[in-house]
């Protein structure tokens, strides 16, 4: 992390693992504990932004990178770690509604053109800490990042890792 610990990090990941486990007042839902003043703005991010986005909320529970393309454009090649909602669903918009506002989403599609509508939907919906990745996955694999192969939720393989981002 740039401007926090990674150990700081950890310790608030802990105490908000504790109190969702021992806490007396019910469910605890995910919260963001990540404050980094370097990372972009919510909105449109590039590939090598996207990068950062990822690595600064790898370990946070309130982070979620979605996919919104097909089963089959997402067996054919992922990015790690995503989970996904079909764009083309007849229950998308309703599946959409009920993710929770409060978490960190990074959307992607293939090129940008259904993350564009995606994240006109999230913001009337609420939701206020989305990025999306400019370019979907295409301009992802263009830029030599790297990727996964096979349907989400069974053995797949994943090709390389994100790249060491330089701190500062």
């Amino acid at each position: 992390m740039r401007t926090m610990s990674r150990q700081a990090v950890v310790v608030l990941l802990m105490v908000a693992a504790g109190s969702a486990v021992f806490g007396c007042m019910g469910v605890q839902e995910p919260v963001a504990v990540v404050e980094d003043d370097s990372l972009p703005e919510y909105g449109i991010v590039s590939p090598e932004q996207a990068v950062w986005v990822i690595q600064a909320y790898e370990e946070d529970p309130a982070f979620v990178l979605l996919d919104i393309r097909t089963p089959q454009e997402v067996a054919s090649s992922h990015i790690k770690g995503a989970v996904s909602l079909d764009f083309y669903s007849d229950t998308f918009e309703s599946d959409l509604a009920a993710l929770d506002p409060e978490r960190v989403y990074l959307i992607y599609c293939r090129t940008g053109n259904r993350t564009g509508q995606t994240y006109t939907m999230m913001e009337g919906l609420g939701f206020t800490r989305v990025y999306d990745l400019g370019g979907g996955i295409r301009q992802w694999t263009q830029g030599g990042y790297p990727v996964c192969e096979g349907p989400l939720g069974a053995e797949h393989t994943c090709t390389g890792t994100l790249p060491a981002l330089s701190q500062g």
